[in-house]
C-alpha cells in the first residue's frame, strides 16, 4: 500500500480497528462511522459502563481499551456500532414505554411465545417509539411512519499518522458535506511528503539527464547530473522529501499501444507504480495526459528544423547598391528626369527666369603683358568692291575671356543642376524665379531623406555577412523535393504533424509516411544524419534540443521559429497527491529565477555551452576588395566612357570644322592666293583657323580681300589697301591683320587679290575691354 492507492471502507466500526501500520503510508483510507468516540456522551456512557463493571470484576462487554497505547489508533471510549446501537434501542424502549405509562395504565400478562396472542398495548408502544426522538450514542434517533430510521448522520473520517480524523459529515438529503478546507488539505500532503524516499524514473537524454565524468566509482544519485538532477534536488529542498533516481527500463518516453492497451516507457513504470514521479524531457501530450497526470511545465517549448549551417554568402561586388531595392532605384532615376524636364520647362515658360544669353568680354592680361584686341567687326563679313566675304582668323595671341551668364537653365544645365544636387555637390548656376527655386528646395528635401537612408543601410549591407540557406521555414521544405527531412519514430514530434490539421504539416506528414527511412530511433541519431548527409537533411525535433546542439555543433542552426507550442512537465501516476504541492514548488522556482539560470547553466555554459557564440569585434570590421569593388568597377567605367565620348567629340569637331571652312579654302584655291597661299591652306585644314601659326607674336587676323585695281606703287601701298575697302566707316579697320612691311602683294600685281597686315597697335578698336 502506498500513497497512489485509495480505500473506502464501508464497515462502521474502522474505528475498531488497530491501523497503526497504515497510518504513516500515505495510503488514502476512508470510511464512515456512526459512533463518535469523541462525543461526550459517548465518553459518559462508557465510563460510567467501564466503572460498574469494573465493579462488580466483570469483563467489559465490548471492545474499549481503558488504557490507550502509546501509537494506537483505537481511542479509549470507542465502542462497536452494534453496542452503541444496542444501547440506544434500549434507551428508546425505556423512553417510549414510559411515554406509555404517562398516558394510560399499563398491565403486563404472560404470553405464551407459541401462541398468536398479542400484548394489549404492543401496538401502542410502538407508535409511542415511532414518535420519540432522542440523542443516544449513534447520534439523533428518530424513525418514520414505516419504523426505518431517518435523519441520521455519518462521520466520515480518515487516516492520519495521528490517527482517524473526521473530515466531514454525510446526511440524509443533504448528502456528504466534508469540513477540511484546501489549506489544510495541502499541509497535510506536505507534511506527508517529508522524509519520504520518492522513486524518479528518467533516461538519459543530454542536458536534462548525462552520466558524471569522474575516475571515481560513483555510486546512487552521485552517477548523474544535468538539468533534471538540478530540478529535482531544488524541489526536494522545498517540499523536504528525498529521492532516488531511476533509469527507465526499456529506454522509452511513453507510447500508448492500441494493441496490447499498455503505454511503454516512463509512462508505463508510473501505471504499475514502479516510479513515484518522472523528471525528463517528457512533452505534457493529450494522449499522455489520459494515463498520467502532470504538473505544469517547467519548461516552454515547441517543434522545430535543425539543419545544416548554410555557407557564408560572398559580398556583392555591386553591394554599394543593395541598401535601396531595385524598384526603389528605378523610382530615383524617374524622378530625377521627370525633376530634370520639369524644371527646364518651368525655366523657359516662367518671365522671372531670364533666358540663356551668354556675352564674352576680352581683356588684358596684366600679368603676361600681352595686349588683346577685340574681335573686329569686320570678323564676320567684309564685302569687297566685288561683293565677295572675307573670313578673319584668330591669331596666337593670349588672352582670356569673362563670360556673365544669365538664365542658363537649358536642358543640359537642368539636368546637371538636378544630378549635383542628388549626389550632394554644389553648381554655378541657381534658379532665379520663385517657381523654379520651390522646385529646387523640393528636389534638395527629397535628396536629403533619400541620401540619409542611404547612408544609415549603406554600413550594414557593406559589413554584415549574409548567409544562404536553401530553405527558411517548413513551408520551403515543404514545397522542395530535394531535402529529405524526419523526426524520432513513435515520438511526439512526429504525433504532432500526424494528428495536424494544417496543410503545409500534413503534407510533410504525407511525405514521411512515404518515406519512412526518414524517420529516426533517437535525436542523436537524427543529428549525427543532418551532419552526414551535409545538407541533404533536415531533422525535426523539439527547441529546447535544437538549442543545445547548436550551442556546440557549431556547422548547425535552427531554421525558422517553432511550429507549435507545448511544454515538458513532471509526469505523476492518476490522481497523485503530489501533484499540487509539486505544481507550487515549480511556480516558486519560476517566480525566483531559478529555472532560467538552470537552463542557462546547462545549455550555454557546462559541456562545452558557449562554443559556437559569435564574439563580437572591438571595432568596425575593415571592407575587403569583394565589399567595395564595385564602386571602382563603376569609377573606371565611367572614366573609360568619358574618354571614349571626349574621341567623339573630338572627331566631331574637326570634322564641323574642315566642313565649315572647305568653301573658303575652295574659293582661295581658286583666286590663286599666289606662292604661299598653298602652305597657308595646308596649315589651315590641318590645325584650323583658330590654331593657325602667321608670322609675328601678335597678330590679329588674317584674310584676303580683292580689289578692283592693283597699286604697285610703294608709296601709296598703304593708300590703296585702305582706298580699297568699302567706303562704310571701316577706313580704319583692322579687320585684315598687318605684317611687318605693311603689305605683301603677289608678285606679278594682279588686279585680283592681296594680303594686307595690320599690327594690333595700329588697330583704332584695340582697348583693354570693349564694352
Amino acid at each position: 500500500m502506498s500513497a497512489y492507492h485509495n480505500y473506502i471502507i464501508t464497515s462502521l466500526d474502522l474505528h475498531m480497528v488497530e491501523l497503526e501500520d497504515f497510518k504513516y503510508g500515505g495510503t488514502n483510507i476512508t470510511a464512515f462511522r456512526l459512533v463518535n468516540p469523541e462525543s461526550d456522551l459517548v465518553q459518559q456512557a462508557v465510563r460510567e459502563w467501564i466503572q460498574g463493571e469494573t465493579m462488580f470484576n466483570r469483563a467489559i462487554p465490548f471492545g474499549g481499551k481503558s488504557i490507550k497505547g502509546a501509537n494506537s489508533t483505537v481511542n479509549p471510549f470507542s465502542i462497536s456500532t452494534e453496542t452503541a446501537l444496542m444501547y440506544d434501542a434500549a434507551l428508546l424502549f425505556a423512553n417510549a414505554l414510559n411515554a406509555l405509562d404517562r398516558s394510560q395504565d399499563i398491565e403486563t400478562v404472560n404470553l405464551d411465545c407459541n401462541s398468536e396472542q398479542t400484548w394489549q398495548h404492543g401496538n401502542s408502544l410502538i407508535n409511542y417509539m415511532k414518535l420519540v426522538e432522542m440523542t443516544g450514542l449513534t447520534g439523533k434517533v428518530s424513525f418514520d411512519t414505516e419504523g426505518f430510521r431517518s435523519n441520521f448522520k455519518l462521520d466520515i473520517v480518515e487516516l492520519r499518522k495521528e490517527g482517524l480524523t473526521q473530515v466531514g459529515t454525510w446526511e440524509t438529503g443533504t448528502g456528504a458535506n466534508f469540513s477540511r478546507n484546501y489549506t489544510e488539505q495541502y499541509t497535510e500532503i506536505v507534511e506527508s511528503l517529508h522524509n519520504k524516499t520518492l522513486v524518479v524514473s528518467t533516461i538519459l537524454n543530454d542536458p536534462f539527464l548525462m552520466l558524471k565524468e569522474d575516475s571515481k566509482v560513483l555510486v546512487g544519485n552521485d552517477r548523474y547530473e544535468g538539468y533534471s538532477v538540478d530540478l529535482i534536488y531544488e524541489i526536494s529542498n522545498i517540499l523536504g522529501f528525498n529521492y532516488t533516481i531511476k533509469l527507465v527500463d526499456d529506454d522509452n518516453y511513453g507510447s500508448y499501444d492500441k494493441k496490447t492497451g499498455k503505454w511503454n516507457g516512463m509512462i508505463g513504470e508510473l501505471l504499475e507504480q514502479k516510479a513515484d514521479l518522472v523528471l525528463a524531457d517528457l512533452t505534457i501530450t493529450y494522449e499522455r495526459e489520459q494515463g498520467v497526470d502532470f504538473t505544469m511545465p517547467f519548461m516552454n517549448l515547441g517543434v522545430t528544423i535543425l539543419y545544416r549551417k548554410p555557407n557564408k554568402k560572398d559580398p556583392n561586388l555591386f553591394s554599394f547598391m543593395s541598401p535601396l531595392s531595385v524598384g526603389v532605384w528605378i523610382s530615383i532615376m524617374t524622378a530625377y528626369l521627370a525633376v530634370s524636364l520639369i524644371l527646364y520647362t518651368i525655366a523657359r515658360l516662367s518671365p522671372f527666369e531670364p533666358p540663356s544669353n551668354n556675352k564674352s568680354f576680352p581683356m588684358e592680361s596684366d600679368e603676361s603683358g600681352l595686349r588683346l584686341a577685340h574681335q573686329d567687326p569686320l570678323y564676320e563679313a567684309i564685302f569687297t568692291c566685288t561683293g565677295n566675304p572675307v573670313r578673319t582668323v584668330a591669331t596666337q595671341a593670349q588672352f582670356e575671356t569673362v563670360e556673365t551668364t544669365t538664365g542658363t537653365f537649358n536642358a543640359m544645365n537642368s539636368f546637371w543642376f538636378v544630378a549635383a544636387s542628388l549626389l550632394g555637390q554644389g553648381v554655378d548656376v541657381l534658379p532665379s524665379a520663385f517657381s523654379t527655386r520651390m522646385i529646387a528646395g523640393l528636389w534638395w528635401f527629397f535628396t536629403l531623406i533619400m541620401i540619409s537612408s542611404y547612408t544609415a543601410n549603406l554600413a550594414a549591407f557593406l559589413t554584415v555577412e549574409r548567409m544562404e540557406s536553401p530553405i527558411e521555414s517548413a513551408e520551403d521544405l515543404a514545397r522542395q523535393q530535394k531535402i529529405k527531412y524526419g523526426a524520432v519514430q513513435g515520438g511526439s514530434t512526429a504525433a504532432f504533424f500526424r494528428d495536424s490539421k494544417i496543410t503545409t504539416y500534413a503534407k510533410m506528414w504525407a511525405y514521411m509516411e512515404q518515406n519512412p527511412n526518414v524517420f529516426t530511433k533517437s535525436n542523436r541519431e537524427g543529428i549525427e544524419r543532418v551532419l552526414k548527409e551535409d545538407g541533404d537533411y533536415a531533422f525535426m525535433m523539439e527547441s529546447t534540443n535544437v538549442e543545445y546542439v547548436v550551442e556546440r555543433k557549431c556547422e548547425l542552426t535552427q531554421i525558422g521559429g517553432l511550429l507549435d507550442s507545448k511544454g515538458y512537465g513532471i509526469g505523476l501516476p492518476p490522481n497523485s497527491p503530489y501533484r499540487t504541492p509539486i505544481t507550487s514548488a515549480i511556480l516558486q522556482l519560476q517566480e525566483g529565477g531559478k529555472l532560467h539560470l538552470l537552463k542557462e547553466k546547462w545549455w550555454k555554459r557546462m559541456r562545452g555551452g558557449g562554443k559556437c557564440q559569435e564574439k563580437p569585434e572591438g571595432g568596425a570590421a575593415a571592407l575587403g576588395w569583394k565589399n567595395v569593388g564595385g564602386i571602382f568597377l563603376v569609377l573606371m567605367v565611367g572614366l573609360s566612357l568619358a574618354c571614349v565620348i571626349a574621341l567623339i567629340e573630338y572627331m566631331c569637331n574637326r570634322r564641323k570644322i574642315r566642313n565649315r571652312y572647305s568653301a573658303v579654302m575652295r574659293g582661295a584655291r581658286n583666286r590663286s592666293l599666289g606662292s604661299g597661299s598653298q602652305e597657308i591652306e595646308e596649315e589651315i585644314l590641318s590645325n584650323g583657323f583658330e590654331k593657325m601659326s602667321l608670322p609675328g607674336p601678335d597678330l590679329a587676323a588674317h584674310g584676303t580681300v580683292s580689289l578692283s585695281r592693283c597699286n604697285t606703287n610703294p608709296t601709296t601701298l598703304s593708300r590703296g589697301s585702305q582706298h580699297s575697302l568699302p567706303n562704310v566707316g571701316f577706313s580704319n579697320s583692322c579687320a585684315v591683320p598687318a605684317a611687318p612691311n605693311g603689305f605683301v602683294i603677289p608678285n606679278p600685281c594682279t588686279p585680283t587679290h592681296y594680303v594686307h597686315y595690320h599690327h594690333q597697335e595700329q588697330c583704332p578698336h584695340y582697348s583693354k575691354r570693349m564694352n
